[in-house]
């Protein structure tokens, strides 16, 4: 069985993003509580390129720089935002062994993924600590 976390600094940016772009913020609340519910979207979320902006909710890619370090983390984007012109992502981790998920960062798409970004600093940091 496949499991949902949410990681406090994704916790935190969840409640900036409330006062930054409320609209965003509840699709992301409303994602983040209904997915853990739902196995087979669970199994999706590691599914490189998983979502056609016609006939999916969401869509899926591997953070290719950082797989490429050996770090199971992806990126995913929710299409009803981007039709809307909000474009957030969710970066998260995946822990094969415990079939568990962490959310480690809500962002904005233009974060920069660069490994010298202070995001991406944060995300590593937070990484490590799982």
């Amino acid at each position: 069985m496949y499991k949902l976390f949410v990681h406090e600094d994704a916790e935190a940016d969840l409640e900036q993003l409330w006062t930054d772009c409320p609209t965003a913020a509840a699709d992301i609340q409303v994602f983040l509580e209904e997915v853990p519910e739902d196995q087979d979207l669970l199994d999706r979320l590691t599914q490189h390129g998983f979502g056609d902006r016609d006939r999916d909710d969401i869509n899926v890619s591997k953070w290719w720089e950082q797989w490429k370090k050996g770090n199971d983390l992806w990126r995913l984007k929710i299409w009803s935002l981007e039709r809307q012109g909000l474009r957030y992502r969710i970066i998260y981790a995946f822990v094969p062994k415990k079939r568990h998920y962490y959310v480690l960062a809500i962002t904005h798409r233009d974060f920069d993924y660069d490994v010298g970004h202070e995001l991406t600093q944060r995300i590593l940091r937070a990484l490590d600590g799982l």
